[in-house]
Protein backbone atom coordinates (compact mmCIF):
# COMPACT_ATOMS: atom_id res chain seq x y z
CA UNK A 1 0.00 0.00 0.00
CA UNK A 2 1.35 3.50 -1.03
CA UNK A 3 1.92 6.15 1.04
CA UNK A 4 -0.55 8.47 -0.35
CA UNK A 5 -3.48 5.72 0.11
CA UNK A 6 -2.32 5.18 3.83
CA UNK A 7 -2.82 8.82 4.16
CA UNK A 8 -5.83 9.14 3.02
CA UNK A 9 -7.17 6.19 5.03
CA UNK A 10 -6.04 8.03 8.31
CA UNK A 11 -7.38 10.93 7.24
CA UNK A 12 -10.86 9.58 6.66
CA UNK A 13 -10.65 7.36 9.71
CA UNK A 14 -9.65 10.31 11.75
CA UNK A 15 -12.34 11.82 10.62
CA UNK A 16 -14.76 9.29 11.00
CA UNK A 17 -13.61 9.30 14.87
CA UNK A 18 -13.66 12.87 14.89
CA UNK A 19 -17.36 13.05 13.80
CA UNK A 20 -18.71 10.44 15.48
CA UNK A 21 -16.68 12.01 19.11
CA UNK A 22 -18.33 15.42 17.90
CA UNK A 23 -21.74 13.65 17.68
CA UNK A 24 -21.46 12.37 21.25
CA UNK A 25 -20.57 15.47 22.99
CA UNK A 26 -22.94 17.71 21.58
CA UNK A 27 -26.05 15.13 21.99
CA UNK A 28 -24.34 14.22 25.88
CA UNK A 29 -23.56 17.52 27.22
CA UNK A 30 -21.03 17.16 29.63
CA UNK A 31 -22.48 19.69 31.73
CA UNK A 32 -23.32 18.92 35.46
CA UNK A 33 -20.81 16.44 35.34
CA UNK A 34 -18.89 16.74 38.94
CA UNK A 35 -15.62 15.25 38.64
CA UNK A 36 -15.31 15.49 42.38
CA UNK A 37 -17.35 12.82 42.52
CA UNK A 38 -15.23 10.31 41.00
CA UNK A 39 -11.82 11.57 42.41
CA UNK A 40 -11.96 8.68 45.04
CA UNK A 41 -11.63 6.50 41.98
CA UNK A 42 -9.36 8.41 39.70
CA UNK A 43 -6.98 9.24 42.75
CA UNK A 44 -7.13 5.14 43.32
CA UNK A 45 -6.33 4.36 39.88
CA UNK A 46 -3.42 7.03 39.78
CA UNK A 47 -2.17 5.80 42.97
CA UNK A 48 -2.15 1.92 41.36
CA UNK A 49 -0.66 2.86 38.00
CA UNK A 50 2.48 5.34 39.58
CA UNK A 51 3.46 2.38 42.44
CA UNK A 52 3.26 -0.49 39.47
CA UNK A 53 5.38 1.97 37.35
CA UNK A 54 7.87 3.01 40.16
CA UNK A 55 7.96 -1.08 41.19
CA UNK A 56 8.24 -1.86 37.35
CA UNK A 57 11.44 0.29 36.73
CA UNK A 58 12.96 -0.87 40.06
CA UNK A 59 12.50 -4.57 38.69
CA UNK A 60 14.35 -3.43 35.22
CA UNK A 61 17.45 -1.31 37.70
CA UNK A 62 17.97 -4.31 39.46
CA UNK A 63 18.09 -6.84 36.48
CA UNK A 64 20.49 -4.59 34.86
CA UNK A 65 22.84 -4.82 37.24
CA UNK A 66 22.79 -8.63 37.80
CA UNK A 67 23.29 -8.94 34.20
CA UNK A 68 26.00 -6.51 34.08
CA UNK A 69 27.62 -8.16 37.31
CA UNK A 70 27.93 -11.48 34.94
CA UNK A 71 31.33 -12.30 33.11
CA UNK A 72 29.69 -12.47 29.48
CA UNK A 73 31.84 -13.00 26.30
CA UNK A 74 31.22 -13.26 22.36
CA UNK A 75 27.38 -14.02 21.68
CA UNK A 76 26.04 -14.09 25.24
CA UNK A 77 27.35 -10.79 25.54
CA UNK A 78 26.19 -9.38 22.47
CA UNK A 79 22.51 -10.82 23.93
CA UNK A 80 23.11 -9.21 27.00
CA UNK A 81 23.85 -5.63 25.67
CA UNK A 82 20.29 -5.74 23.88
CA UNK A 83 18.88 -7.35 26.71
CA UNK A 84 19.90 -4.32 29.00
CA UNK A 85 19.41 -1.91 26.38
CA UNK A 86 15.29 -2.70 26.19
CA UNK A 87 15.44 -2.89 29.80
CA UNK A 88 16.90 0.33 30.26
CA UNK A 89 14.89 1.87 27.82
CA UNK A 90 11.66 0.13 29.78
CA UNK A 91 12.73 1.81 32.90
CA UNK A 92 13.54 5.67 31.52
CA UNK A 93 9.57 5.15 30.18
CA UNK A 94 8.18 4.17 33.06
CA UNK A 95 10.10 6.97 35.42
CA UNK A 96 9.30 9.30 32.66
CA UNK A 97 5.36 8.73 32.79
CA UNK A 98 5.59 9.02 36.68
CA UNK A 99 6.21 12.72 36.53
CA UNK A 100 2.98 13.68 34.57
CA UNK A 101 0.89 11.56 36.02
CA UNK A 102 2.10 12.73 39.84
CA UNK A 103 1.27 16.50 38.27
CA UNK A 104 -2.20 15.12 37.37
CA UNK A 105 -2.44 13.36 41.28
CA UNK A 106 -1.40 16.98 42.84
CA UNK A 107 -3.47 18.99 40.26
CA UNK A 108 -6.43 16.93 40.85
CA UNK A 109 -6.35 17.24 44.85
CA UNK A 110 -5.63 20.97 44.74
CA UNK A 111 -8.34 22.14 42.67
CA UNK A 112 -10.85 19.95 44.20
CA UNK A 113 -10.06 20.82 47.21
CA UNK A 114 -8.99 16.81 48.11
CA UNK A 115 -6.92 15.54 50.64
CA UNK A 116 -3.37 17.08 51.63
CA UNK A 117 -2.02 13.71 51.82
CA UNK A 118 -2.85 12.77 48.31
CA UNK A 119 -0.75 16.20 47.43
CA UNK A 120 1.90 15.12 49.82
CA UNK A 121 2.30 11.89 47.75
CA UNK A 122 2.15 12.82 44.19
CA UNK A 123 5.07 15.61 45.28
CA UNK A 124 6.65 12.46 46.72
CA UNK A 125 6.08 10.56 43.40
CA UNK A 126 7.48 13.11 41.43
CA UNK A 127 10.75 13.62 43.38
CA UNK A 128 11.68 9.89 43.64
CA UNK A 129 11.10 9.63 39.96
CA UNK A 130 13.12 12.50 39.12
CA UNK A 131 15.87 10.76 41.40
CA UNK A 132 15.17 7.41 39.51
CA UNK A 133 15.70 8.63 36.23
CA UNK A 134 18.76 10.39 37.06
CA UNK A 135 19.80 7.38 38.54
CA UNK A 136 18.67 5.28 35.75
CA UNK A 137 20.99 7.62 33.43
CA UNK A 138 24.42 6.47 35.54
CA UNK A 139 23.97 3.38 34.11
CA UNK A 140 24.76 3.85 30.36
CA UNK A 141 28.24 4.63 31.89
CA UNK A 142 28.41 1.31 33.53
CA UNK A 143 26.63 -0.78 30.61
CA UNK A 144 29.33 0.70 27.80
CA UNK A 145 32.41 1.35 30.12
CA UNK A 146 34.47 1.28 26.89
CA UNK A 147 32.86 3.81 25.23
CA UNK A 148 33.78 7.98 26.47
CA UNK A 149 29.97 8.28 26.96
CA UNK A 150 29.21 11.62 28.83
CA UNK A 151 28.04 12.10 32.52
CA UNK A 152 24.30 13.45 33.58
CA UNK A 153 25.73 16.01 35.38
CA UNK A 154 28.04 17.50 33.04
CA UNK A 155 27.33 20.72 30.93
CA UNK A 156 25.68 20.26 27.22
CA UNK A 157 24.81 16.31 28.06
CA UNK A 158 22.77 16.06 25.01
CA UNK A 159 25.52 17.36 22.32
CA UNK A 160 28.28 15.51 24.28
CA UNK A 161 25.63 12.11 24.12
CA UNK A 162 24.70 12.98 20.43
CA UNK A 163 28.56 13.69 19.65
CA UNK A 164 29.33 10.27 22.02
CA UNK A 165 27.14 8.34 19.19
CA UNK A 166 27.74 6.40 15.90
CA UNK A 167 25.86 7.03 12.40
CA UNK A 168 23.26 4.71 13.01
CA UNK A 169 22.76 5.71 17.02
CA UNK A 170 22.07 9.22 15.42
CA UNK A 171 19.72 7.94 12.74
CA UNK A 172 17.63 6.28 15.54
CA UNK A 173 17.61 8.82 18.01
CA UNK A 174 16.71 11.52 15.62
CA UNK A 175 13.66 9.08 13.78
CA UNK A 176 12.57 9.05 17.25
CA UNK A 177 12.46 12.67 17.90
CA UNK A 178 11.08 13.33 14.38
CA UNK A 179 8.16 10.48 15.14
CA UNK A 180 7.67 12.36 18.69
CA UNK A 181 7.74 15.79 17.33
CA UNK A 182 4.80 14.89 14.50
CA UNK A 183 2.65 12.98 17.50
CA UNK A 184 2.81 15.65 19.88
CA UNK A 185 1.82 18.26 16.92
CA UNK A 186 -1.33 16.45 16.08
CA UNK A 187 -2.10 15.14 19.73
CA UNK A 188 -2.09 19.30 20.86
CA UNK A 189 -4.08 20.21 17.93
CA UNK A 190 -6.49 17.35 18.88
CA UNK A 191 -6.30 18.80 22.52
CA UNK A 192 -7.91 22.15 21.22
CA UNK A 193 -10.83 21.19 19.20
CA UNK A 194 -11.70 19.00 22.90
CA UNK A 195 -11.33 21.74 24.84
CA UNK A 196 -13.22 23.72 22.12
CA UNK A 197 -15.96 20.73 22.07
CA UNK A 198 -15.77 20.73 26.10
CA UNK A 199 -16.42 24.49 25.91
CA UNK A 200 -19.40 24.92 23.87
CA UNK A 201 -21.23 21.29 25.58
CA UNK A 202 -20.67 22.65 28.81
CA UNK A 203 -20.95 26.38 28.59
CA UNK A 204 -17.09 26.28 30.88
CA UNK A 205 -14.78 28.39 29.33
CA UNK A 206 -11.57 26.44 28.17
CA UNK A 207 -10.18 29.30 26.43
CA UNK A 208 -7.25 29.82 28.61
CA UNK A 209 -5.98 25.92 28.54
CA UNK A 210 -6.68 26.39 24.54
CA UNK A 211 -4.26 29.49 24.50
CA UNK A 212 -1.65 27.77 26.01
CA UNK A 213 -1.66 24.69 24.60
CA UNK A 214 -1.63 26.76 20.86
CA UNK A 215 1.41 28.66 22.67
CA UNK A 216 3.15 25.72 23.41
CA UNK A 217 2.36 24.40 19.70
CA UNK A 218 3.94 27.36 18.09
CA UNK A 219 7.19 27.84 20.24
CA UNK A 220 8.04 23.82 19.66
CA UNK A 221 6.96 24.13 15.74
CA UNK A 222 9.35 27.20 15.58
CA UNK A 223 12.16 25.67 17.68
CA UNK A 224 12.44 22.71 15.19
CA UNK A 225 11.98 24.54 12.11
CA UNK A 226 14.49 27.26 13.37
CA UNK A 227 17.27 24.65 14.20
CA UNK A 228 17.08 22.75 10.94
CA UNK A 229 16.75 26.09 8.83
CA UNK A 230 19.75 27.69 10.22
CA UNK A 231 21.78 24.26 9.92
Amino acid sequence: MNKNLQSTLRMLVGGAIGFFLMYWILSSPLEGVAFSEYSVWVNGCLLIVLTGLLLFSFIRYRQIHRLLNQPLTGDAEDLADQQMYRWFSDGTLSLNVILPLSLVLVSLNLVLDQQLPLVIIGFLFMIVGLLGSLRFQTLVQQMYPERNLPDISESDYAKKLLAASDDGEKHVMLEGLYKTHSLVNMMLIVGIILLLFYSLSTSSSQLFSIFVITFILIVSNAKYYLTIRNR
